[in-house]
């Protein structure tokens, strides 16, 4: 009987063995980990991409002047593999210098993430100067003027201009160039050209508007008031219109009745220095639902010499962007150091009632006496 009850426990064990020996062949023939999940090509038009197969990126620079909103790339697979978003499918590349596109490849069983980003090609002249002055550079018109001293000679000078890494320039560095009229400098980069004119004009430089904040290249870090944090940069939500930059300031003001400040801070280590004896106004973009005053708060270091400065976004523009002016009061001569900006200085239910929201601020400026 012993010999039986072995016998059959015997019998029960290979067959288990042997159960679990074809299962685990079955798994592992159902799973693929082999499969190919690359990108092999990634164009947009004739552009095509440079792919990091070990990052997991894929950088694509089109030519100047391609509208980055609608782009639909042609992507390079395995025979049996999928991307999503597929190839073809239109998308949205205008922010992806900083939130790049994600596409995922799948294959069977696994899966591979890229990450992708598209940006025009650009050469830009960053500095021109002539001695000790130096050029005031319009890049979104691609001008450039130079105040000289009186009695300069136009008709001989030797400027000293910086410029995008890679690109020539021409008139060529280091010869004479008669300023007596506008002059054309052209940059040429990866088969691109951009052309710069150059202006010189006699006399003082009066003083320019001084950009504080503007979302892409001057983007000093909000300290939250009274919220979570200030979003910065934050993708603008209507570019067509007042406001066309691709990037804002934003934040989430909540609900709440009497809860004080809510905004954001220019303080400490991003602190501004203005002089109130150049520059009497502030500009700024303001976008909300709901209508209501827009409150400036200007300090001195240290908390002092505060001023509170109040502007109206109007019923008619609710839902779009609307530039505001503030005032800096006529006998203020203690510098400025921080701005606080409250985009909705009522109480919540004051003018009307609203819920808790997103709202947006852009384009903070110091505008020079006239």
């Amino acid at each position: 009987m012993r010999t039986l009850k072995y016998n059959i426990g015997l019998g029960l064990m290979l067959l288990f063995i042997g159960l679990f020996s074809a299962c685990k062949q079955d798994v592992e023939s159902a799973l693929d980990l082999n499969a190919d999940v690359d990108i092999l090509s990634f164009k947009v038009g004739t552009a095509i991409g440079t792919i990091d197969q070990q990052k997991g990126s894929i950088s694509v620079l089109v030519p100047a002047g391609t509208d980055l909103s609608a782009l639909a790339p042609v992507i390079e697979l395995s025979s049996e593999a999928r991307v999503s978003p597929a190839s073809g499918l239109a998308q949205n590349f205008s922010f992806s210098s900083t939130t790049p596109v994600t596409y995922r490849v799948y294959n069977g069983n696994l899966y591979n993430t890229y990450q992708v980003t598209v940006k025009e090609i650009k050469a830009e002249i960053t500095a021109f100067r002539i001695g000790d002055r130096s050029g005031l550079i319009d890049q979104q018109n691609k001008q450039i003027k130079i105040y000289l001293p009186l009695g300069t000679d136009l008709k001989s000078l030797t400027p000293s201009v910086e410029f995008t890494s890679g690109a020539s320039i021409a008139p060529g560095l280091g010869g004479f160039v008669n300023l007596s009229s506008p002059v054309k400098y052209t940059l040429t980069y990866m088969g691109q050209t951009f052309q710069y004119t150059i202006t010189a004009i006699l006399g003082e430089e009066p003083k320019q508007v001084l950009t504080i904040y503007n979302g892409e290249t001057v983007v000093p870090h909000f300290d939250g008031l009274g919220v979570s944090g200030v979003d910065s940069p934050y993708a603008n939500p209507k570019t067509k219109g007042t406001n066309t930059t691709p990037f804002c300031a934003s934040f989430i003001r909540d609900a709440e009745t009497g809860a004080g400040w809510h905004g954001g801070a220019l303080w400490n280590a991003n602190k501004v220095n203005i002089n109130p004896a150049a520059y009497n106004r502030f500009s700024i973009m303001v976008l909300k639902d709901v209508e209501g005053d827009v409150q400036l708060e200007i300090q001195s270091d240290g908390e002092q010499n505060k001023d509170w400065l109040r502007a109206r976004y109007v019923k008619a523009h609710v839902g779009e962007w609307q530039e505001l002016i503030f005032e800096i009061p006529a006998g203020r001569t203690a510098n400025i150091n921080n701005i606080l900006v409250m985009p909705h200085e009522h109480p919540n239910g004051q003018p009307v009632v609203f819920p808790t929201q997103r709202m947006y601020w852009d384009e903070l400026k110091a505008l020079p006496k006239e």
